[in-house]
């Protein structure tokens, strides 16, 4: 089954005007809600570590960066924004894979499209595309993924920051494949870290790595082609209880961005 292939097949030939009304109302909801808890989020000592962090490393003024008066470039801006809208545990999240969606695509996608200056349409696909890949890659790992003690909103969240950014990008079909093989080698993120700052991180650190990997896809690094389902991928290595076909199910037609949910506490 030719996963990979498919889900990128699926990023590239979506767009705006193919996702139904309700689901592009419920991303909506899901970029606002990320913003005001980012937002929340710059009160914490690791958002004032991460900004003073990304202003010392310096780099081109990108993209920008919240609770702060400066920009940095692209991979930096995702890094700081995605450590900033998990910082308080209080974002989006779905309930079967726990996955944090909006945390890992959101910050990616918003850094490059500001840089590019991509229109709000652009964005909001992207988003949806991008939360519907690191949730379907979420389920085919199954729940014992995350019960041996991966957290999945970084292992599979990756899938989601980099298949945003593509969209975003417009990389073709055979790009976003191996943008996806650059991701999915890089896919980590132990539950050990749980009540540390290195758990925001994990949002921060695949936001950063979705947008490199789509940005070396887009000048001609190489990868594997069958990253999830190939022999030694992510379904492999990562998972006793693999599930390809879950993974492709009602690809285009059920978005599982509706399946979020926003959370009226931080618990």
């Amino acid at each position: 089954m030719e996963v990979t292939k498919k889900l990128a097949e699926f990023i590239h030939d979506t767009n705006f005007h193919d996702i139904p009304e309700n689901i592009v109302a419920k991303s909506k909801e899901c970029f606002l809600d990320w913003h005001g808890v980012a937002l929340a989020g710059t009160t914490e000592e690791s958002a004032r570590i991460i900004l003073e962090y990304v202003k010392e490393a310096g780099g081109k003024s990108q993209a920008s960066v919240l609770g702060s008066n400066f920009k940095t470039n692209v991979s930096n801006a995702a890094l700081a924004n995605g450590i900033l809208g998990h910082a308080l545990d209080f974002d989006d999240y779905h309930d079967d894979t726990v996955i944090h969606a909006t945390a890992v695509c959101l910050p990616a996608i918003l850094a490059v499209a500001e840089s590019i200056n991509s229109s709000g349409e652009d964005v909001l696909t992207a988003l949806i595309l991008g939360i519907d890949v690191c949730i379907r890659i979420g389920l085919g790992l199954g729940e014992y993924h995350y019960q041996r003690g991966w957290h999945t909103t970084s292992t599979a969240g990756i899938f989601g920051a980099t298949a945003g950014v593509a969209k975003i990008l417009n990389l073709e079909t055979d790009k976003i494949i191996t943008a996806l093989g650059i991701c999915g080698t890089q896919a980590s993120g132990l539950r050990q870290v749980f009540g540390t700052m290195s758990k925001p991180f994990h949002a921060g650190k695949v936001s950063m790595e979705g947008v490199i990997s789509a940005l070396l896809s887009q000048k001609g690094f190489t990868s594997a082609q069958q990253i999830v389902e190939g022999e030694l991928g992510l379904l492999e290595v990562l998972t006793d209880t693999p599930d390809e076909e879950i993974i492709l199910d009602q690809l285009g037609s059920k978005y599982y961005i509706n399946n979020l949910s926003i959370k009226p506490y931080p618990t």
